[in-house]
C-alpha cells in the first residue's frame, strides 16, 4: 500500500488535486493497487477544502474508470454500510482498521 500526504504543507487545492492524481498514477504500479491518502479532516487550516476536492475528483475518477472505489478511514467499522460494501477491504491492512483516521481516505486503484 502507498501512503501520500497531500495537506501537511499548505497546498491549495488545486496542487492538493495534481498531487491526488500523480498518487493514483504510483499506486497502480503497485502490487496491491492500494492508496492511503492523507487529507485531513477538515478540523483547521483549510484541509476540508482539500479533502471536499479529493473526495469530488474520486468520485469523477470512479465514474470514468481512473479508480476503482475509496472509503474514508472514519467509515473503517464491520457496522459501517459503506465499509460492507467497499469491495476492496480486504486489502486495508488491520493495523490501519483499528485507527479508524477520519483524515485519510483508502483508494482502490
Amino acid at each position: 500500500m502507498l501512503t501520500r500526504d497531500i495537506h501537511s504543507n499548505k497546498e491549495t487545492v488545486k496542487t492538493a488535486l495534481y498531487d491526488l492524481e500523480q498518487s493514483i498514477k504510483m499506486a497502480k504500479r503497485e502490487p496491491d493497487r492500494l492508496l492511503a491518502l492523507v487529507v485531513g479532516y477538515g478540523s483547521k487550516g483549510g484541509s476540508h477544502k482539500i479533502r471536499t476536492a479529493v473526495i469530488e475528483k474520486l468520485n469523477e475518477y470512479i465514474e470514468s474508470g481512473f479508480v476503482k472505489g475509496y472509503i474514508e478511514g472514519n467509515r473503517l467499522d464491520i457496522f459501517d454500510s459503506a465499509y460492507q460494501s467497499f469491495r476492496y477491504k480486504d486489502k486495508i491492512p488491520e493495523a490501519e482498521k483499528r485507527k479508524r483516521n477520519p483524515g485519510m481516505l483508502y483508494i482502490a486503484v
